[in-house]
């Protein structure tokens, strides 16, 4: 089996009483673009945090590239880097000053990689933390993550703040880095399109809890839509044929949601002569509806932009 970046074991916090993450069986392969998805409040960003060591477990256990995530030695972060969800870094100090530290600190610093990312993100070296935007700090964590080399980089709601034109770059920088650098990329979102045009592998999460995680091309191959037009209207027997978990109808228009016997249960709708037959993908919006439906939650249960 291929290692895994990003292992848990029944990881579990909770607040006060109240359980944040639940029991979570969690496994990043090595090399993967793993995407996190669920709504606020479902329990990502307490996960990131417990992976990184900020916050301890209530119980369970987790391993970082191998090293538990209690390891006093805090060895393992030298190869992750971090993007958390709300940058906190010493407000009175420049950005060059900021840069300075972390070169300091970690072993792996690539400064050749710093200044040409300084570039792309045009980001003043000179100018205070406390006066940067939000989507500049963001950009400067960026900066700082990838210019440790990292095998793993970690990332909480990376492109929030962030406007549409620097958002997609910001993205594809990290597609490349796991591309190009051997790097493991864990991130959390609860954007879909971020999701789709990066993650090659992707787990939900809701109320703390594991609902499933699958290779993004999986996840697509277990859905597909059949749109066909009725003019006297969809015949009974397929709306209760067993492959179909959904069906939408536009007037005559009627998109047929299959999971299983996907082969069998065209062949039925063909059956009963439709004027008109195409056959779809599904977009991952509606992949995650499905998905979603099957496990009890509602279309509304994830916040989708």
């Amino acid at each position: 089996m291929q290692g895994g970046a990003i292992e848990t074991r029944a990881l579990t916090k909770s607040f006060d009483g109240e359980l944040a993450v639940d029991h979570l069986d969690l496994f990043v392969p090595e090399g993967s673009v793993f995407g996190l998805m669920g709504p606020n409040g479902a329990g990502k960003t307490t996960l990131i945090r417990m992976l990184m060591g900020i916050l301890r477990p209530t119980s369970g256990r987790g391993t970082v590239l191998g090293r538990e995530i209690a390891d006093p030695s805090g060895e393992a972060r030298q190869q992750v880097g971090y993007v958390a969800d709300v940058q906190h870094m010493y407000p009175s100090f420049k950005v060059e000053e900021i840069l300075n530290y972390c070169a300091r600190v970690y072993r792996n610093w690539d400064w050749k990689r710093c200044r040409t990312l300084l570039k792309t993100f045009q980001l003043p070296t000179g100018k205070l933390v406390r006066a940067l935007s939000k989507g500049m700090k963001t950009q400067l964590a960026l900066v700082i993550a990838l210019a440790i080399r990292p095998r793993l980089l970690i990332l909480d709601e990376p492109a929030g703040g962030l406007d549409p034109v620097v958002r997609r770059h910001f993205m594809q920088l990290i597609v490349q880095e796991a591309a190009t650098g051997n790097t493991t990329v864990f991130f959390s979102t609860h954007n879909l399109h971020d999701l789709e045009r990066t993650a090659d592998h992707v787990a939900v999460i809701m109320k703390g809890k594991l609902l499933f995680s699958r290779p993004l091309d999986e996840l697509k191959a277990g859905s597909r839509k059949i749109q066909a037009v009725f003019p006297e209207g969809l015949p009974e027997e397929i709306g209760n044929l067993p492959g179909i978990v959904r069906v939408e109808a536009q007037g005559k228009v009627y998109s047929l949601i299959v999971g299983e016997n996907f082969d069998e249960t065209l062949e039925r709708v063909k059956f009963f002569r439709p004027v008109f037959l195409e056959l779809l993908d599904l977009d991952l919006e509606e992949i995650f509806i499905h998905t979603m439906a099957k496990e009890g939650y509602s279309r509304e249960a994830l916040v989708l932009e």
